[in-house]
């Protein structure tokens, strides 16, 4: 559906009534009455009505068009049927806020009957209200050379899967008049800014070769929180029939045992449904943050049917990474010098974000001692950032959560041990970047991935990762089927962790009993690959306490590479009361004083239980007891039930899980 302003210059014959009398009345009802006779002829597909005069002669019409014709083919239909003649006209696809307002003013001069009415008959209304749920926005294609589109994915790093994809739409315009889009797009990189310029070159190109008709495209937002309404959504896909949708799902990355992984799961299957539904009439560009791994696994698991293209930003090698900051230099009218590219190392890989960060401190550097060199004498506090505690709100989360003091004191102690070689390094005191990454041992259930997601934060907070995201595999994510597919996937994994987190769930699980088989392939790697990226990336390797140790001593080079070992103790049931208060708490239902005390007998005899649960324990039962108060509440006459009634979990309703402690319950790390 494509959404017309038209100018046009009526002839110099024609004479518009003055906007007062009877003779203006009916001059305006004959042109409702053409724009419904038009409608009609062209099967509902087509409208255009007349908006307002204007000076000399000149007269705005405005058109939506829900066929595929030529907007220049449907207007001079419609005016040989109202007989206006003219002399010139223009035509200008526009949004559909600019649409609204022109049918906001035809509605005021009395054009139109009612522009509510109107945006219903193309069934466009239930987005467009003023109590709409969904985030929505839309743009215009600026249409780009074949030549600037290439020159641009090169230049900002996504040029590896994308102009592949550029070379497959220029290979020749649709010649059969098939209705329909072969592919769709699953964008996936690190920064808003490399998807907004990736999707602006891909719809400029699609628009070129003639696979979407529209210029006007739609942003929809969504995250793992969203509420939005069907018809909404199903009224933004009709707006945009014959062209393109980017739906922006900004959900934060998740582990299957998380509360949001289920939530995230059905939004995600709800928006791939009404994709899916309209995948012949309007192309989907699902964008999302290149580390999340489970969400873009669950679009694919939800996207069977349609056929999508993965396009993902680029890692630089050196003479690119340099490429690019000469680049930067130039736009900042700036010259370079060796200091900017001190981090570039011959080996290395870069990301965008990586080298953003580089040119910026650079950048800064050099305006405060160079450009402005009156204030090359004035410093940065770096010495007294590092005698403080690590900042950001990952820091004050860690120190809020319950328990963990073992864990909370070496988490903080490695920060500023971390911070302190990297202040050592720029005062020219050590020329390497000693290795960051850890050890976290436990028993399920006891936060380790949620420090690990947390720890990765206050890295980046503290300047200590560029990215600080947290990359959650296994050894069914890094063993290959087959031999010699271990190592490159491995690789992939680091590469992508670039700037991160990596947590390497039972670790211990990569080691077969036979030497020389995958496993052990997959352990040399890893210890090659975290000596190559030391510098910006940190492993973590999780597990059962008395398992990991047989782990470390597989290979002689991995416990040296080994900077911390933090392990977590099992919470006490004061603890996991404490944890119960705050889990049930986010429901927004509390415990009773009399299930509060029934609490804590629970949680003393489930601690002397081998492998409980900890917090899974906890998590556990509070789904099955709220439940029960589902089950119990059900019975009574509800009509009469309180707000206090609705919301306690009594004594009664509390349910005991049932513990599990064999090999086969292992399943994953933290809670």
């Amino acid at each position: 559906m494509r959404f017309y302003r038209i100018e046009a210059k009526l002839d110099s014959q024609e004479r518009i009534p003055a906007r007062r009398g009877d003779e203006f009345d009916g001059f305006t009802d004959e042109m409702k009455s053409v724009s419904e006779r038009f409608y009609e002829d062209t099967g509902r597909k087509n409208y255009i009505f007349a908006v307002r005069s204007e000076k000399n002669n000149g007269f705005r019409f405005a058109a939506i068009i829900s066929d595929n014709s030529e907007c220049a083919t449907v207007f001079e239909s419609y005016l040989k049927l109202c007989n206006v003649k003219c002399e010139s006209y223009c035509t200008e696809e526009v949004m559909l806020k600019t649409l609204q307002a022109d049918l906001r003013t035809a509605d005021h001069t009395d054009y139109i009957e009612d522009e509510d009415s109107l945006l219903e008959l193309f069934g466009v209304m239930p987005f467009v209200g003023y109590r709409r749920t969904t985030n929505y926005d839309e743009n215009i294609v600026k249409l780009k050379t074949r030549k600037q589109i290439e020159e641009k994915a090169y230049n900002s790093l996504f040029s590896e899967t994308f102009l592949p994809e550029i070379d497959r739409i220029y290979s020749g315009k649709n010649q059969k008049g098939a209705i329909g889009h072969p592919v769709h797009y699953l964008v996936r990189t690190r920064g808003d800014d490399t998807r907004r310029d990736l999707c602006r070159l891909l719809i400029s190109a699609l628009y070129e070769n003639g696979r979407i008709i529209n210029k006007r495209y739609a942003y929809v937002d969504f995250d793992d929180r969203s509420g939005f309404s069907d018809s909404e959504y199903d009224a933004i896909y009709k707006s945009c029939s014959g062209g393109a949708i980017i739906v922006r799902y900004r959900g934060e990355e998740y582990d299957d045992d998380s509360g949001f992984a289920r939530r995230s799961s059905e939004i995600i299957q709800n928006l791939c449904k009404t994709a899916s539904r309209f995948r012949n009439s309007v192309l989907t560009i699902f964008w999302t943050q290149l580390d999340s791994v489970h969400i873009r696994d669950t679009f694919i698991s939800n996207l069977d049917e349609m056929p999508i293209v993965e396009i993902t930003e680029d890692y630089a090698d050196a003479e690119r990474a340099k490429k690019y900051l000469k680049n930067k230099s130039k736009e900042h009218s700036v010259r370079t010098d060796k200091r900017l590219f001190v981090n570039i190392k011959p080996e290395g890989t870069y990301n965008i974000n990586e080298l953003n960060r580089i040119f910026d401190d650079w950048y800064t550097h050099k305006l405060h001692t160079d450009i402005y060199s009156q204030y090359k004498d004035i410093n940065t506090a770096k010495v007294e950032v590092i005698k403080e505690r690590p900042k950001g709100n990952a820091a004050k989360e860690l120190e809020e959560m319950i328990g963990l003091e073992n864990a909370k004191k070496v988490i903080n102690d490695a920060v500023s041990f971390f911070k302190m070689q990297k202040l050592y390094t720029e005062r020219g005191l050590s020329a390497n970047r000693p290795s960051m990454h850890m050890v976290f041992t436990g028993n399920p259930g006891t936060a380790k991935t949620t420090v690990a997601r947390l720890f990765a934060r206050i890295m980046r907070d503290n300047g200590l990762l560029t990215k600080g995201d947290l990359f959650e595999v296994g050894r069914g994510d890094l063993v290959g089927k087959y031999v010699g597919w271990t190592a490159p996937t491995i690789q992939k994994y680091f590469k992508m962790a670039k700037g991160s987190v990596l947590f390497i769930d039972e670790a211990y699980s990569l080691v077969d009993d036979r030497d020389g088989c995958f496993g052990d392939e997959a352990i040399n790697t890893i210890v090659q690959e975290m000596e190559n990226n030391r510098d910006d990336l940190v492993v973590i390797f999780a597990g059962y306490p008395d398992k990991m140790e047989g782990f470390l001593n597989k290979n002689p080079g991995l416990r040296s590479r080994i900077a911390f070992h933090v392990n977590f103790d099992d919470y006490n049931s004061e603890e996991l009361v404490d944890i119960a208060d705050l889990m049930i708490k986010k429901t927004g239902f509390e415990f009773s004083e009399s299930a509060h005390d029934k609490l804590a007998d629970i949680f003393s005899a489930a601690s002397l239980i081998p492998d409980f649960g900890n917090g899974r324990y906890v998590r556990n039962l509070i789904e099955l007891s709220t439940l029960q108060q589902a089950s119990r509440l059900a019975k009574t006459d509800i009509e009469t039930l309180s707000d206090d009634d609705v919301r306690i979990i009594t004594k009664e309703d509390i349910c005991i899980p049932m513990a599990k402690h064999n090999d086969s319950a292992r399943k994953s790390i933290g809670f």
